[in-house]
């Protein structure tokens, strides 16, 4: 059944795609929309945002802690890391287009639980393969939840506000991965176990997915929307939106594998691992503030554009230089700062081309790629 849901979820995107006269399959029921644009319901959205860092790089500060417990090791470390992306893959495809069937919210809180128990059964795993089995799972339901916590918010908001709502939500989030390069420094002088450590970050996703239904309501956009897509709608005519697509796919995977890669081999950049994480954040944190003016002034599409130029020049530079040395560092810090602000164009872009009957599912297919190259 979820195989044959997902199915029609593709379905329903082809058919708003090349515009035909078929009735997609919509179940969203029509309901009065409750505006989640105040401050606790966008609060507990952007937690989800802000905290995915969480389970895609704290191996990164525990994976030695990982490695020796009895039959794991490095290869196991390694493995888990792609078995989370692989499932983050998996459940793009299959699971991100439920939302566009169900609505965004009741699937949002029901992946975060299972995203959750999968977690637990990552801390808990006594052997190398239910550990890799539990990343997978963590991967398969807990990653969905901030890209649509972000879609969610979007959708309740103005888009007037959209640039600066994103720019506040990826601040938090950079001072988020300071915070985990600190307090990670702090935890491994103590010699705090591997699985108290990973507790400690998943304790704000448990706080808002125990909260968040109580103030989150469905997103105005779908539960306004009727069992039909309306098909005079431009947006939705077959070659731009198939253009939309495979731009926003490649882009992603450009930007993914050049921000995952610059936070997993952050030990190459320096000595100091944790500070590596530390500036890296902290560079993230001052460029998503000033992309802000920049995504005003030259338009998301122009500023995608620039920044992507400016990240592959530097990108190629830095391979020239020799590693763990300061020089590397700084341009590698050059490179981060453009990867930044095309990070911050896709997310806008995605809820500007794609209409929301079909929002969910072109992330879904964007993200997909972009977690199968990571991977």
């Amino acid at each position: 059944k979820p195989l044959s849901l997902s199915a029609a979820a593709w379905r329903n995107f082809f058919l708003a795609m090349a515009d035909t006269e078929e009735t997609p399959i919509l179940k969203v029921k029509p309901e009065v929309a409750h505006s989640n644009s105040g401050f606790v319901p966008l609060l507990l959205l952007s937690i989800l945002y802000i905290t995915s860092g969480a389970y895609t790089t704290v191996t990164v500060f525990t994976g030695d802690g990982i490695a020796k417990q009895p039959g794991f090791g490095q290869k196991t470390v390694h493995m888990g890391e792609t078995m989370l992306w692989l499932g983050a893959a998996v459940s793009t495809a299959a699971f991100l287009p439920l939302f566009d069937i169900y609505g965004r919210r009741d699937l949002l809180y029901f992946a975060g639980v299972l995203g959750l128990t999968s977690a637990a059964s990552a801390l808990l795993a006594t052997s190398a393969w239910l550990y890799l089995v539990a990343q997978f799972g963590i991967g398969l339901f807990l990653f969905p939840t901030g890209l649509t916590a972000w879609v969610l918010a979007a959708e309740s908001v103005s888009p007037k506000v959209h640039n600066r709502m994103l720019a506040v939500w990826n601040i938090c989030y950079s001072l988020f991965g300071i915070s985990m390069a600190a307090c990670c420094l702090i935890i491994n002088r103590t010699n705090m176990s591997w699985r108290m450590e990973s507790v400690f970050w998943y304790m704000p996703i448990v706080g808002s997915l125990m909260v968040g239904p109580l103030y989150v309501s469905e997103s105005p956009e779908m539960a306004g929307k009727s069992d039909r897509i309306d098909r005079n709608e431009s947006s939705l005519r077959v070659w731009p939106m198939v253009g939309y697509l495979v731009a926003t796919a490649v882009c992603w995977s450009a930007v993914s594998m050049s921000f995952y890669a610059l936070s997993y081999s952050s030990s190459s950049l320096s000595p100091d691992i944790y500070l590596n994480m530390a500036l890296l954040a902290g560079i993230d944190c001052v460029v998503y503030g000033c992309a802000m003016p920049i995504i005003d002034w030259l338009s998301p599409k122009g500023a995608q554009l620039t920044s992507l130029s400016c990240a592959a020049a530097l990108m190629l530079f830095c391979s020239t230089l020799p590693p763990k040395s300061w020089a590397m560092m700084s341009v590698c810090l050059l490179g981060r700062m453009c990867v930044d602000v095309a990070f911050s164009t896709i997310f806008l872009l995605i809820v500007e081309v794609f209409p929301a009957p079909i929002r969910a599912t072109a992330m879904g297919f964007s993200n997909i790629v972009a977690r199968v190259c990571t991977a």
